[in-house]
């Protein structure tokens, strides 16, 4: 099953799909954005390390599940 994340964005919250994300890139020491497959770009209001480390934690529980 395919997870979401949460990841709050300068106007709110957005829930992306773990498996889409292409890329996240640091703006500032408290932004970043995140690259989807499609060409779409999402800007947050949070640290890159906290985006990926939520998005690591996405994937391994998705393996995780696929093993069972």
């Amino acid at each position: 099953m395919t997870s979401f994340v949460a990841v709050r964005t300068l106007a709110g919250f957005n829930y992306i799909r773990a498996d889409q994300v292409m890329a996240v890139a640091t703006a500032e020491q408290t932004k970043c954005n995140i690259y989807l497959a499609g060409g779409v770009t999402v800007p947050c209001a949070e640290p890159a390390k906290d985006i990926v480390a939520r998005l690591d934690a996405a994937a391994t529980a998705t393996v995780v599940e696929e093993i069972k």
